[in-house]
């Protein structure tokens, strides 16, 4: 299944100055992607979650909007304003990873603003399910979209951190997004197991590895990213949960 849309370019600086509680950050990884690290109180201190902008001649994709709730959409608010302020490009769409608030909270948000969201049917039915509005279910398990002609293939790997999470690969990047199915190496745990498969996650994992075997970047979900080595860290983690 591919997709087309057609689109303009850009340039950039590094963090949003937003006079709010909680900042945004974007930090630039390669000449077209960047992380967005958008944040919620956990035990008193900004917990951060990681998503991607995208940037291509034909605008700019989301993976995933910020960390917001059904009452609360000020980070993905600051990522839309950091976009228009910094990029000078339209939002075209927004690919979201599975269904729980770190990666869906904002898109009533986006769909106010006119910004397609899209995601695989089980991430849509789930986000429904659960009190959150219902992305486009148009992706399939292993879908390439062309967008400004970057492909961006979404690709179901298996259950994992829950049943619908998917990966985001980039091939002419050689970046992998792995959203919170992948663990940062920094983690000491799995986090959130609400909607866990700890059975199939470790098979889910190889099948990534099998599939982008030498990622220059893996963007876990949460936390840092700087090394490469958080797939085989997750494997690790599971492994100490037998």
């Amino acid at each position: 299944m591919r997709f087309r849309l057609f689109l303009l370019s850009w340039s950039f600086p590094l963090l949003l100055t937003a006079q709010t509680p909680l900042k945004i950050k974007v930090t630039p990884l390669t000449d077209r992607l960047l992380v967005h690290t958008t944040y919620r109180e956990y035990e008193g201190k900004p917990f951060p979650s990681n998503g991607l902008l995208v940037k291509t001649d034909d605008g700019v994709v989301l993976i995933d909007t910020g960390w917001d709730v059904l009452t609360d959409t000020d980070q993905t608010r600051q990522l839309l304003a950091w976009i228009d302020e910094n990029l000078h490009q339209p939002v075209r769409l927004c690919i979201v990873t599975h269904f729980h608030e770190d990666r869906v909270g904002g898109i009533g948000l986006l769909r106010k603003a006119g910004i397609r969201v899209v995601s695989t049917p089980l991430t849509a039915e789930s986000a429904a399910r659960n009190g959150y509005e219902r992305p486009e279910p148009v992706l399939s398990n292993d879908t390439t979209l062309t967008v400004g002609k970057l492909p961006i293939r979404c690709f179901y790997p298996g259950p994992g951190h829950s049943g619908d999470n998917i990966v985001v690969w980039f091939p002419t990047e050689q970046v992998l997004f792995g959203g919170c199915f992948v663990k940062s190496y920094a983690a000491f745990g799995l986090g959130n197991l609400s909607d866990a498969n700890l059975t199939e996650w470790g098979n889910s994992i190889r099948r990534v590895q099998a599939a982008f075997p030498t990622p220059r970047f893996v963007i876990p979900g949460h936390q840092e990213w700087d090394q490469t080595i958080s797939l085989q860290h997750t494997l690790r983690l599971l492994k100490l949960r037998k």
